[in-house]
Protein backbone atom coordinates (compact mmCIF):
# COMPACT_ATOMS: atom_id res chain seq x y z
CA UNK A 1 0.00 0.00 0.00
CA UNK A 2 1.35 3.41 -0.98
CA UNK A 3 0.85 6.50 1.19
CA UNK A 4 0.58 9.98 -0.33
CA UNK A 5 1.32 12.66 2.25
CA UNK A 6 -0.58 15.58 0.74
CA UNK A 7 -4.09 16.07 -0.66
CA UNK A 8 -2.64 17.12 -4.02
CA UNK A 9 -0.53 13.97 -4.38
CA UNK A 10 -3.33 11.75 -3.10
CA UNK A 11 -6.05 13.12 -5.38
CA UNK A 12 -3.76 13.10 -8.42
CA UNK A 13 -3.83 9.29 -8.08
CA UNK A 14 -7.60 9.29 -8.73
CA UNK A 15 -7.32 10.49 -12.34
CA UNK A 16 -6.49 7.07 -13.76
CA UNK A 17 -9.07 5.31 -11.55
CA UNK A 18 -11.91 7.57 -12.72
CA UNK A 19 -10.81 7.14 -16.32
CA UNK A 20 -10.58 3.34 -16.17
CA UNK A 21 -13.54 2.41 -13.97
CA UNK A 22 -15.97 0.15 -15.84
CA UNK A 23 -18.60 -1.04 -13.38
CA UNK A 24 -18.87 0.76 -10.05
CA UNK A 25 -17.40 3.19 -7.59
CA UNK A 26 -18.09 2.66 -3.90
CA UNK A 27 -17.58 5.57 -1.53
CA UNK A 28 -17.83 5.57 2.25
CA UNK A 29 -17.80 8.86 4.16
CA UNK A 30 -17.73 8.57 7.95
CA UNK A 31 -17.16 12.03 9.44
CA UNK A 32 -19.92 14.41 10.43
CA UNK A 33 -17.83 17.45 9.54
CA UNK A 34 -15.29 18.03 6.77
CA UNK A 35 -13.28 21.12 5.84
CA UNK A 36 -13.57 22.09 2.19
CA UNK A 37 -11.30 25.10 1.93
CA UNK A 38 -11.58 26.81 -1.45
CA UNK A 39 -15.20 25.73 -1.91
CA UNK A 40 -17.12 29.02 -1.95
CA UNK A 41 -20.43 27.38 -1.08
CA UNK A 42 -18.89 25.65 1.96
CA UNK A 43 -17.22 28.92 3.01
CA UNK A 44 -20.57 30.74 2.90
CA UNK A 45 -22.19 27.95 4.91
CA UNK A 46 -19.45 28.30 7.56
CA UNK A 47 -20.21 32.03 7.74
CA UNK A 48 -23.90 31.22 8.25
CA UNK A 49 -25.04 32.42 4.81
CA UNK A 50 -27.18 29.35 4.05
CA UNK A 51 -29.10 30.77 1.07
CA UNK A 52 -25.94 32.10 -0.56
CA UNK A 53 -24.26 28.72 0.05
CA UNK A 54 -27.16 26.99 -1.75
CA UNK A 55 -27.00 29.46 -4.63
CA UNK A 56 -23.26 28.80 -5.08
CA UNK A 57 -23.55 25.01 -5.13
CA UNK A 58 -24.10 24.66 -8.91
CA UNK A 59 -21.11 26.93 -9.57
CA UNK A 60 -18.82 25.06 -7.17
CA UNK A 61 -20.00 21.66 -8.40
CA UNK A 62 -19.76 22.51 -12.13
CA UNK A 63 -16.28 20.96 -12.22
CA UNK A 64 -17.84 17.56 -11.40
CA UNK A 65 -20.45 17.56 -14.16
CA UNK A 66 -18.17 16.12 -16.86
CA UNK A 67 -17.10 13.32 -14.53
CA UNK A 68 -20.72 12.46 -13.75
CA UNK A 69 -21.67 12.56 -17.43
CA UNK A 70 -18.76 10.26 -18.23
CA UNK A 71 -19.88 7.78 -15.57
CA UNK A 72 -23.46 7.90 -16.87
CA UNK A 73 -22.39 7.34 -20.49
CA UNK A 74 -20.28 4.34 -19.43
CA UNK A 75 -23.11 3.05 -17.18
CA UNK A 76 -20.87 3.08 -14.12
CA UNK A 77 -22.71 2.97 -10.79
CA UNK A 78 -21.51 5.50 -8.22
CA UNK A 79 -22.73 4.42 -4.79
CA UNK A 80 -22.10 6.41 -1.60
CA UNK A 81 -22.90 5.40 1.99
CA UNK A 82 -23.07 7.95 4.77
CA UNK A 83 -23.60 7.31 8.50
CA UNK A 84 -25.59 10.08 10.17
CA UNK A 85 -25.54 11.26 13.79
CA UNK A 86 -28.33 13.42 15.20
CA UNK A 87 -28.66 16.31 15.53
CA UNK A 88 -27.25 16.99 12.08
CA UNK A 89 -24.16 19.14 12.02
CA UNK A 90 -24.30 22.35 10.03
CA UNK A 91 -21.96 20.67 7.58
CA UNK A 92 -24.31 17.72 7.03
CA UNK A 93 -27.27 20.05 6.54
CA UNK A 94 -25.27 21.75 3.79
CA UNK A 95 -24.07 18.44 2.40
CA UNK A 96 -27.65 17.24 1.88
CA UNK A 97 -27.96 20.05 -0.67
CA UNK A 98 -24.77 18.79 -2.31
CA UNK A 99 -26.26 15.32 -2.47
CA UNK A 100 -29.36 16.68 -4.17
CA UNK A 101 -27.02 17.96 -6.89
CA UNK A 102 -25.17 14.61 -7.08
CA UNK A 103 -28.41 12.63 -7.30
CA UNK A 104 -29.39 14.61 -10.42
CA UNK A 105 -26.42 12.86 -12.05
CA UNK A 106 -27.47 9.37 -10.95
CA UNK A 107 -25.21 9.05 -7.93
CA UNK A 108 -26.83 6.58 -5.54
CA UNK A 109 -26.63 7.92 -1.99
CA UNK A 110 -27.53 5.96 1.13
CA UNK A 111 -27.83 7.12 4.74
CA UNK A 112 -27.97 5.16 7.96
CA UNK A 113 -28.08 5.96 11.64
CA UNK A 114 -24.46 5.57 12.73
CA UNK A 115 -25.39 3.89 15.99
CA UNK A 116 -27.02 1.03 14.02
CA UNK A 117 -23.56 -0.12 13.02
CA UNK A 118 -21.49 1.42 15.82
CA UNK A 119 -19.17 -1.59 16.02
CA UNK A 120 -18.33 -1.39 12.32
CA UNK A 121 -17.46 2.30 12.59
CA UNK A 122 -15.48 1.84 15.80
CA UNK A 123 -13.58 -1.27 14.71
CA UNK A 124 -13.51 -1.64 10.90
CA UNK A 125 -14.49 1.51 9.04
CA UNK A 126 -11.98 3.84 10.67
CA UNK A 127 -11.31 5.84 7.49
CA UNK A 128 -13.29 7.02 4.51
CA UNK A 129 -12.56 5.02 1.40
CA UNK A 130 -13.36 4.58 -2.27
CA UNK A 131 -13.20 1.38 -4.31
CA UNK A 132 -13.05 1.44 -8.11
CA UNK A 133 -14.34 -1.87 -9.49
CA UNK A 134 -12.17 -4.47 -7.78
CA UNK A 135 -8.97 -2.97 -9.13
CA UNK A 136 -7.96 -0.09 -6.88
CA UNK A 137 -8.95 1.43 -3.55
CA UNK A 138 -8.17 4.74 -1.87
CA UNK A 139 -8.29 5.21 1.89
CA UNK A 140 -8.58 8.84 2.97
CA UNK A 141 -6.65 10.26 5.92
CA UNK A 142 -8.31 13.21 7.71
CA UNK A 143 -7.20 15.13 10.76
CA UNK A 144 -9.50 15.89 13.70
CA UNK A 145 -10.74 19.07 11.97
CA UNK A 146 -11.99 17.14 8.93
CA UNK A 147 -9.13 18.33 6.72
CA UNK A 148 -7.67 15.76 4.36
CA UNK A 149 -3.95 15.24 4.94
CA UNK A 150 -3.34 12.53 2.35
CA UNK A 151 -4.21 8.90 1.94
CA UNK A 152 -3.35 5.37 0.89
CA UNK A 153 -3.73 3.63 -2.45
CA UNK A 154 -3.86 -0.14 -2.84
CA UNK A 155 -4.31 -2.68 -5.60
CA UNK A 156 -4.10 -5.67 -3.22
CA UNK A 157 -7.17 -7.78 -3.98
CA UNK A 158 -7.54 -9.12 -0.43
CA UNK A 159 -7.56 -5.61 1.03
CA UNK A 160 -10.01 -4.36 -1.64
CA UNK A 161 -12.33 -7.30 -0.99
CA UNK A 162 -12.31 -6.49 2.74
CA UNK A 163 -13.28 -2.88 1.99
CA UNK A 164 -16.06 -4.08 -0.31
CA UNK A 165 -17.30 -6.41 2.44
CA UNK A 166 -17.35 -3.56 4.98
CA UNK A 167 -19.17 -1.37 2.48
CA UNK A 168 -21.74 -4.12 1.86
CA UNK A 169 -22.42 -4.49 5.60
CA UNK A 170 -22.98 -0.75 5.91
CA UNK A 171 -25.14 -0.50 2.79
CA UNK A 172 -27.32 -3.38 3.96
CA UNK A 173 -28.37 -1.21 6.93
CA UNK A 174 -28.86 1.93 4.82
CA UNK A 175 -31.76 3.67 3.09
CA UNK A 176 -31.75 5.86 0.02
CA UNK A 177 -30.97 9.31 1.35
CA UNK A 178 -34.25 10.92 0.26
CA UNK A 179 -36.27 8.21 2.04
CA UNK A 180 -34.05 8.57 5.09
CA UNK A 181 -34.61 12.34 5.13
CA UNK A 182 -38.37 11.88 4.83
CA UNK A 183 -38.47 9.16 7.51
CA UNK A 184 -36.53 11.41 9.89
CA UNK A 185 -38.52 14.60 9.11
CA UNK A 186 -35.52 16.32 7.54
CA UNK A 187 -37.01 17.34 4.19
CA UNK A 188 -38.17 20.78 5.31
CA UNK A 189 -35.26 21.84 7.46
Amino acid sequence: MDYFDSPCLFFSEFIEAWKNVKFQVLKLETKQVYAEHGNKSWEEMIKGNVEKAKDLLPVDRACDVNLYLSLISRQVDFIRCRPIVFPLTKYLQWEVDCYNFNAQFKEQIYFLHREQEENIFNELALHDFMVFDKSVAFIHNYNDNGEITGGWKTRKSEFIENLMFIFGLIKSSSQKYDYFLKANNLLNR
